[in-house]
């Protein structure tokens, strides 16, 4: 079904945010039941809106601060910097409207 190209780009995608969704996750729970506590909003209302806003800012500081030598790989992986900018956002928008229909 799918040849070794379009696999080696999946698993390299999904090893790029690994990285980002257990912590972009991990905060966003942590976020969402601060402002729950506040009685402010429902908790996986917060956890998709949070989650929206905080995987690109791990992306960025993750990536673009802390391993910026780390896109070499992906980029020997046929991924780019803008196809792993446009993952990360599409992805944590999909991941956020997921929450927010719960």
């Amino acid at each position: 079904m799918f040849d070794e190209g379009s696999m080696r780009l999946v698993r390299g995608l999904l090893l790029f945010y690994s990285k980002l969704i257990i912590p972009a996750l991990g905060l966003s729970v942590l976020i969402s039941f601060m402002g729950m506590s506040m009685s402010l909003v429902p908790l996986f209302v917060g956890i998709g809106v949070s989650f929206m806003l905080i995987a690109p800012v791990f992306h960025y500081f993750i990536y673009e601060v802390n391993n910026n030598k780390e896109y070499y790989f992906y980029y020997n992986l046929g991924l780019s910097k803008i196809v792993l900018w446009v993952n990360t956002i599409f992805t944590s928008i999909v991941i956020g409207l997921i929450f927010l229909c719960i």
